[in-house]
């Protein structure tokens, strides 16, 4: 069964680079460019991970994992945070709200791999 990945950034380039690694990895992908709007899609779809930015306008990172994380949809899918931010009581503060592991951008293919086979063990 192919695993469904949930990707968040405001960025169009990072959402499309993610997408195009993940779907050649063999993942089902749904990319949007809000924390608001992936907790629509949590309120009636299930993911087996989510990736998410850190910085982002409507709805940022940590309120979106604070959200998610109380939906039943999303109570225990992990969830890793991408981010540019050096900023570390940003990265503890995430830590504290529930997601797996973070990741600084630029991202790579390999980095990505080690964490979907940590995380999903696949």
């Amino acid at each position: 069964m192919v695993k469904k990945i949930l990707v968040i950034d405001d960025s169009p380039s990072v959402l499309a680079i993610l997408e195009d690694m993940l779907e050649g990895l063999g993942y089902d992908v749904t990319a949007v460019s809000n924390g608001q709007l992936a907790c629509q899609l949590l309120e009636t779809n299930r993911y087996n991970l989510i990736i998410t930015d850190l910085t982002m306008p409507v709805m940022d990172g940590i309120v979106f994992v604070q959200t998610a994380k109380r939906m039943p949809n999303c109570k225990f899918v992990p969830i890793v945070m991408l981010s540019s931010v050096e900023d570390e009581d940003k990265i503890a503060e995430a830590k504290r709200v529930g997601i797996s592991t973070f990741l600084r951008k630029p991202i790579k293919e390999i980095q990505l791999k080690t964490i979907l086979q940590v995380v999903l063990g696949s």
